[in-house]
């Protein structure tokens, strides 16, 4: 259990399950929940609040995007391979389960395949970005370090997929199977709270080791040809993600003083049309008259 403020080298199921800190942790995720669920969703979420926290078990179907941010973030070490041609056997139900407790990603031999050609295509396109220079994510830089760190009485805590070695950019690698065009992506950042952790992230390595880092998303489509974009953030869309975070804080403190973890207004609330669609009903009814 770790009583203080530093860097950790730990496992991502280490990070992510109970007992982390000596005190629970805030962490992005957990951020999100209190500003655009309610308290009542971070404190479920939470594993060190929920008594009946549990874990996802990881059953889900393959997902080309997880299992090549294994492959790039991490090391061939994270990956067992399976030589299966489904999960459908005993066999290949027992592997998947002791590669798990390993802390391992289990993949089938042509779901490895196929990740190892998205994950190719991925770092020939971060060489070829010459702003970030870099030639090999392991040799300059750093994956999955934990930054835990104290701010008067509140514990946070961040995991960067990438910092380079002299901790002036931070990569976040995202896949997506919609676009990754920056016009587009903005909307799916917004929506899932990218400012927040562009402004989190850089806050976290900053308070350890007084530098903060420029926070880069690479975003990768998980279908062919696997085209990347890089992208970063102006001085407003940081400024937005930041007064989250303070907010988030904020309210985090507030529920843990009062232990009390409120859901949705125990009101009836009115919605009211967005402009959007008020516009798109009113293009249709000139349209077909009414």
């Amino acid at each position: 259990m770790i009583n203080k403020p530093g860097i950790y080298k730990i496992s991502s199921e280490e990070y992510h399950g109970r007992g982390l800190c000596v005190q629970p942790t805030l962490s992005r995720s957990t951020i999100k929940d209190l500003l655009f669920r309610s308290p009542a969703h971070a404190y479920w979420n939470h594993p060190d609040l929920n008594p009946n926290f549990k874990k996802d078990d990881g059953e889900s179907k393959f997902d080309i995007g997880t299992a090549s941010h294994s492959m790039l973030i991490e090391s061939p070490e994270s990956i067992a391979i399976i030589e299966a041609d489904d999960w459908r056997t005993k066999a290949a139900k027992e592997e998947r389960e002791n590669a798990r407790k390993d802390g391992k990603t289990p993949l089938l031999k042509h779901q490895f395949d196929q990740a190892l050609v998205m994950v190719r295509s991925a770092m020939a396109q971060i060489r070829a970005c010459k702003e970030l220079g870099i030639t090999d994510l392991s040799d300059d830089g750093d994956s999955e370090l934990s930054y835990i760190w104290t701010e008067d009485k509140t514990w946070l805590r961040v995991r960067p997929d990438w910092i380079s070695k002299d901790r002036k950019i931070l990569i976040d690698y995202k896949t997506t199977v919609a676009s990754a065009n920056p016009s587009d992506y903005v909307k799916i950042a917004l929506s899932t709270g990218v400012d927040i952790q562009a402004s989190l992230y850089p806050r976290g390595v900053k308070a350890i080791e007084g530098i903060e880092p420029k926070f880069i998303l690479v975003v990768q489509e998980a279908y062919e040809p696997f085209l990347c974009s890089f992208i970063s953030f102006t001085p407003q869309f940081l400024e937005m993600g930041k007064s989250k975070v303070d907010y988030g804080i904020f309210q985090w403190n507030k529920c843990m003083e009062t232990n009390e973890w409120p859901g949705y207004p125990n009101r009836i609330c009115w919605i009211e049309p967005p402009a959007w669609a008020l516009t798109a009903w009113e293009s249709i009814g000139e349209r077909i008259g009414i």
